[in-house]
C-alpha cells in the first residue's frame, strides 16, 4: 500500500485507479485522459488535484472519512510530497507485467 504524508503530519494511503482518475478528470473539466499519459503535458496546478483525486480514494477504500480538495493538496505539499506522488502514481499506473523504465503496447 503506498501512502504519503503530508506536510500536517497526516498520512492518506494513495491510490490511482480508475475511481481516482474519473474524480481528477470530472474535477477540472476534462474528458481526455491522454494527459495523464505524460505526466509533464499537466499544469502544476493540475497535481494537487490529481493527488487530492489519489488521497480520497485512498481514504474510501480505507473506510475513512478525510477528503482533500486540490487547493488544501496545495497548502499541503511541497516538492518533496509532488516527488514522492510522481514516484507513486508512476508505479501505480506503469502497465502489468513492464519492466522498470518499459512501457507496454
Amino acid at each position: 500500500m503506498d501512502q504519503i504524508t503530508l506536510k500536517d503530519g497526516r498520512i492518506f494511503r494513495v491510490e490511482v485507479n480508475w475511481n481516482a482518475i474519473v474524480a481528477f478528470l470530472e474535477s477540472t473539466g476534462r474528458d481526455d485522459i491522454s494527459a495523464l499519459a505524460n505526466l509533464s503535458l499537466l499544469k502544476p496546478s493540475d497535481m494537487s488535484g490529481l493527488l487530492a483525486a489519489a488521497c480520497n480514494e485512498g481514504a474510501r477504500l480505507d473506510g475513512k472519512e478525510d477528503r482533500l480538495t486540490a487547493e488544501e493538496v496545495g497548502t499541503l505539499s511541497d516538492v518533496s510530497v509532488m516527488a514522492e506522488f510522481i514516484s507513486i502514481f508512476t508505479k501505480q499506473t506503469k502497465p502489468k507485467g513492464a519492466a522498470p523504465g518499459e512501457k507496454k503496447g
